[in-house]
């Protein structure tokens, strides 16, 4: 009896550890199974995130994360969808649990950056930034965005002192150099900028040499190096196959030679945009002041004519003609036309000017001095008021009475 006890009592032992070590079982393979379901599904929240499914994406991300807390990777997918979403609190407390469950996730410091950047504190930010720079020293957004967030807390020699090292501890890294001369430019640091720029040229291949290109004539533009940016515009627009692109480089290059006295240059451009623009006025207003720029006085008049064909009464362009004229010595002619714009807001006081230098011209000095005083009166404290007082205290008498 005792011997049939202790098998009966074996025999139900063995059932009962039988039935705990499948139980068991089933645990660890529900466990592995929901891990091997969070990496599946952390790719599937990547893809979505890519396809801009953010609401999909944030979903799976959230899956993701039950499924298997333990994976950094997941706590920083869904933290940045967070961000996106602006919830920047609880995308803090996402990325805070990867970063603790990989302290070496330089992506994880960066994106706690860009959340506490987000919450307007800036030196928790720089802290978090400084923390992936260190772990990845050669990686461009870290670097930048430091240099970045110093500079929104007033330490722009910080900022600046940071970036030419990493320039010169990376002198082959195109991408740097780039991002470095966009920072500089920012900061008005214009030549620095320009001398990064043109390092960056040599280096690069054509698609991006274009994007610098264009960076570096902007450049030139805002320092006020009009001959520099004309170059490089009128050298982009010959290369540029696409027509709307290929019309902007020509706009700036033709600006940039009207600003410098390259008036050739301006010309070229403008003759290129009248084929496509022949029916914009502006374009043959300004081609036509090309001309007149190289004293070529019958093509200046033909632009004024045909810019007053589209856009009838335009006082800018009846100025290009009369302004023709004056050029061409057809000073009777030109004063008629002048006299259609004395009353104009814009154009009205250099209307009386030119007519007194018509004057002039044709030996009438009473009609001049009068419209010397007149174009004074209209406009006395701008630069042309300041000119027009040294031409009248130059060339007419103290008192006029008439004129002839």
């Amino acid at each position: 009896m005792l011997r049939k006890a202790i098998s009966a009592g074996i025999i139900i032992l063995c059932a009962v550890s039988g039935c705990e070590s499948q139980s068991e079982g089933k645990k660890l393979a529900q466990t592995q199974w929901q891990k091997a379901s969070a990496y599946a599904k952390l790719n599937l929240a990547e893809q979505q995130y890519q396809n801009e499914q953010l609401e999909e994406a944030l979903k799976t991300a959230s899956e993701c994360v039950s499924a298997n807390p333990d994976m950094p990777e997941a706590h920083l997918l869904f933290g940045r969808l967070l961000l996106a979403q602006r919830q920047l609190h609880k995308a803090a407390n996402e990325l805070t649990r990867a970063v603790k469950l990989d302290e070496k996730l330089d992506s994880g410091w960066y994106w706690l950056g860009v959340a506490a950047e987000g919450e307007g504190n800036y030196q928790q930010a720089q802290a978090h930034y400084e923390k992936a720079m260190s772990l990845k020293s050669e990686n461009v957004d870290y670097i930048l965005a430091t240099a970045e967030i110093l500079s929104a807390q007033d330490r722009k020699d910080d900022a600046i002192r940071l970036l030419e090292a990493k320039v010169a501890e990376m002198p082959k890294e195109i991408s740097l150099k780039v991002a470095a001369a966009d920072f500089m430019w920012q900061m008005g640091k214009d030549q620095q900028a320009i001398e990064l720029y043109k390092q960056a040229m040599l280096m690069a291949d054509d698609d991006y040499n274009r994007e610098i290109a264009e960076s570096l004539g902007y450049c030139y533009v805002f320092s006020g190096e009009w001959d520099e940016a004309a170059k490089i515009f009128t050298e982009l627009s010959e290369r540029c196959t696409q027509q709307q692109r290929k019309k902007l480089y020509l706009q700036v290059a033709a600006l940039c030679g009207m600003n410098c006295g390259g008036y050739g240059t301006a010309i070229n451009c403008y003759n290129q945009l009248s084929v496509t623009e022949r029916d914009n006025p502006q374009v043959w207003l300004k081609l036509g002041q090309a001309a007149l720029g190289v004293g070529a006085a019958d093509r200046a008049f033909e632009c004024g004519r045909k810019a007053l064909s589209l856009q009838g009464g335009s006082a800018e362009a009846i100025a290009l003609v009369g302004c023709a004229q004056y050029v061409g010595g057809d000073y009777a002619a030109a004063v008629t036309n002048f006299e259609k714009i004395a009353t104009d807001d814009k154009y009205g006081s250099f209307s009386w000017l030119m007519r007194a230098r018509c004057y002039e011209r044709l030996g009438k000095k009473g009609k001049a001095s009068l419209a010397y005083q007149k174009a004074l009166e209209m406009n006395p404290h701008s630069e042309l008021g300041r000119f027009l007082t040294q031409e009248i205290h130059k060339k007419a008498p103290p008192v006029i009475k008439g004129g002839n």
